[in-house]
Parts: structure tokens; C-alpha cells; sequence
């Protein structure tokens, strides 16, 4: 599927609508060069605001989109559970956390920011299954719309879906000229998923 404007979207499993193109808020300082950068994609015509807790900017994000002049409902925002919130009761209360600092009553996207942290290398698939636990009930009480994963190879999903009752509609990666990722691309679109593509111009990621 092509598209020809911000506003132009992919449709998930689960019929929630995700703007072809975000902005994403990686390395841009807290502050006003994030507000200010945040207004002025609005602005510009992005619907799809990428960020994520470990950025440390989005109450700054939060700000902006307050002051956009745009409703909410017309923003696609998405953030990031991090390496050092796992497991049920962290991850609840890193959700909580994010609404707070963005100053919303529910997320569009939210998703594991990385699949096997190395504090974690010896325990992920079960620290990934009570995470994911947490994403299931913050889904279904409908404080987030679409629910995923980010950097997540086939084992990791494998993994997952032992115990998951709802399955990860995105899987959003590093995917550019040079780094195309064919095997995570085909085994991510086999399972339902969207693949989100970051870093697309050939960057380092976060």
C-alpha cells in the first residue's frame, strides 16, 4: 500500500487506524525543542506522534499536544515501555506513569521497547509474559488501543504467544536500505502484525 499524505493510514488486526508516517521524538531534548518540534509536525500535518518513557521528553510532548490546537482523537500517539519496567506491577505503573506525563487519558500504541534487556538475559521470556499480561488488561479496560512490541525477533514473538491471549499487532524495528530484516519482516506479517518501520533513513536507534 502506497500513500500520498500524513494522514493516509494502515489498518491493524483489530481495525484501529495507524498513520502511514510518524514523528518520532528520539534525541530531541526535554523542553522546548520538543514541545516546539512536537507543534510544529502537528502543524506540518503529522497525526502520528512517536515517543517513548526512556527518551525523557514526554511531558514536554504532553505539552504540545495540549497546545497543538488539534483534538485529540485526530492524533495517533504511541510510547514505549522500557528495559528497567518489567513484570506485571512495573509495567502498570509505567503505563500510569506515561498517561500522566503526556497528560492523556489512553494511549493509541503502546509497546515492549526491547525483547531480552541484559539485566534480564537469563529470564525474559518470563518477565515478557507477565509484561505482556499487564498490556492485555490495560487493552482490554480500553486505556490502549493497540498493544506490540518493538525489536522482537521470531523467537521472542515464539515466546509470547505461549501465554498471550491477545497477540502483538505491531512489531516496530529498524528496517532501512541496508538493514532490511527479511526474516523478523516475513515471520512479524505471517502473525497479523504491522511492521513499523524506525529509523528508516539508515540511523542508529534508540
Amino acid at each position: 500500500m502506497g500513500f500520498s499524505s500524513l494522514t493516509d493510514c494502515f489498518t491493524l488486526v483489530n481495525g484501529v487506524k495507524i498513520p502511514c508516517v510518524g514523528f518520532g521524538t528520539w534525541q530531541t531534548p526535554d523542553g522546548d525543542a520538543t514541545r516546539d518540534a512536537v507543534k510544529a509536525a502537528v502543524a506540518s500535518g503529522y497525526r502520528h506522534i512517536d515517543g517513548a518513557a526512556v527518551y525523557g521528553n514526554e511531558k514536554s510532548v504532553g505539552r504540545a499536544l495540549k497546545d497543538c490546537g488539534v483534538p485529540r482523537g485526530e492524533i495517533f500517539v504511541t510510547s514505549k515501555l522500557f528495559n528497567t519496567e518489567r513484570g506485571y506491577e512495573k509495567t502498570k505503573a509505567a503505563f500510569e506513569k506515561t498517561l500522566k506525563d503526556l497528560q492523556l487519558d489512553y494511549l493509541d500504541l503502546y509497546l515492549i521497547h526491547w525483547p531480552n534487556p541484559v539485566k534480564l538475559r537469563d529470564s525474559w521470556e518470563a518477565y515478557n509474559a507477565d509484561t505482556w499480561r499487564a498490556f492485555e488488561e490495560l487493552y482490554k479496560a480500553g486505556k490502549i488501543r493497540a498493544i506490540g512490541v518493538s525489536n522482537f525477533h521470531g523467537h521472542h514473538l515464539d515466546a509470547l504467544e505461549k501465554t498471550a491471549t491477545v497477540k502483538p499487532m505491531v512489531n516496530q524495528i529498524r528496517l532501512c536500505p541496508g538493514d532490511t530484516k527479511d526474516a523478523v519482516v516475513e515471520t512479524s506479517r505471517a502473525r497479523g502484525m504491522l511492521v513499523e518501520a524506525y529509523s528508516p533513513f539508515g540511523g542508529s536507534g534508540p
